[in-house]
């Protein structure tokens, strides 16, 4: 009965070890991707920036052309 016993000890503990092992993996894992997602989300503003800055160049260029037509 004891040799059970030990062996039900054992056999949790392993189960045990590997649970705590997989959730280390999954929380590396999660780190990994958030890392990625600050990273997609910065780019994504960063993009959005420059295109705003760049309509609001050409909407000057196109101003000024405008201008300089009427003008003509």
């Amino acid at each position: 009965m004891a040799a059970v016993m030990r062996k039900a000890i054992e056999i949790d503990e392993q189960q045990g070890c590997k649970e705590q092992e997989r959730i280390f993996q999954l929380e590396q894992e999660n780190k990994g991707l958030r890392e990625i997602l600050q990273i997609t989300r910065e780019s994504f503003l960063n993009l959005r920036k420059d295109d705003a800055s760049e309509s609001t160049s050409l909407s000057a260029l196109v101003t000024n052309s405008d201008l300089s037509l009427r003008k003509s």
